[in-house]
């Protein structure tokens, strides 16, 4: 009777070891899991949250409207178009990604030549939210209707850079340029100004843009640029007054103004 009793303890000991141990494993992966995620979200502030690699903040809880505070790696977009996502998720709620954060496409050191296309929700873009490292910036399909001054960062640290960018499509909507909004941009090759702009601000061209193509009248701001050799493509009914306007740029020989049909 008392070798049955010590034979069932022995093979409840020996059933509940392993139990335990799987119980611990359980309970330190779990521990393991809760931490990481603490590590990863470390960083974020008040109404942030990460998506794919990307951290977006949260600017109207009713609309369900999020702003980009600081897109995924672009190094791993080296000669690539990264395009931005037009809805994200936080859990299971969706959110239309409204407006583009201060520095969310810039990273300071790295040298890849990154393309950036942004989707048709976006209707806002914060000063400096682009990075020294876009070789093209594709905005047609957005409702932009500002850009706003120094679009591009032009230091990093306490040292002035020119941006790589090269080429920018801006979205029919667009109605102002403001000052100084592709200041140092001087790699831009063609750029087309929108029908519906009416006013550009004070240097806001690069000053080596080699080809503005206006599809509308040209703004008076025009004349408060430092362009140097620029051409300026206007079209038949918009002609004659561009010449008016720019006579000063042109007898100068700082620009040409071309007649396009």
């Amino acid at each position: 009777m008392v070798k049955n009793f010590i034979r069932l303890g022995i093979l409840i000991t020996a059933l509940s070891v392993p139990s335990y141990y799987m119980v611990k494993a359980d309970n330190i992966h779990l521990e393991r899991r809760i931490n990481s995620q603490v590590s990863v979200n470390a960083d974020l502030e008040e109404g942030e949250f990460e998506y794919e690699g990307s951290v977006y903040k949260i600017t109207n809880e009713k609309k369900h409207r999020v702003e980009l505070v600081k897109s995924r790696l672009l190094k791993e977009y080296d000669n690539k178009c990264y395009e931005q996502e037009a809805y994200v998720y936080d859990g299971d709620v969706k959110y239309s990604v409204y407006s583009i954060g201060y520095k969310a496409f810039s990273e300071d050191g790295i040298k890849a030549k990154v393309q950036v296309k942004l989707p048709s929700t976006v209707r806002e873009l914060k000063s400096e939210c682009m990075g020294v490292n876009i070789v093209k910036l594709d905005l047609s399909e957005t409702k932009v209707k500002t850009i706003p001054s120094y679009l591009f960062v032009t230091y990093e640290g306490t040292k002035d850079i020119t941006p790589v960018i090269n080429e920018i499509i801006l979205p029919k909507t667009c109605k102002k340029i403001a000052g100084y909004a592709f200041n140092k941009c001087d790699n831009i090759k063609k750029m087309t100004i929108p029908e519906k702009v009416t006013k550009i601000g004070c240097y806001a061209i690069g000053k080596t843009c080699g080809e503005l193509i206006f599809e509308g009248k040209v703004p008076s701001g025009m004349v408060n640029q430092k362009m140097k050799k620029t051409v300026i493509r206007v079209k038949t009914d918009y002609y004659i007054d561009a010449l008016e306007l720019l006579i000063k740029p042109v007898s100068l020989g700082r620009c040409e103004v071309r007649e396009v049909e």
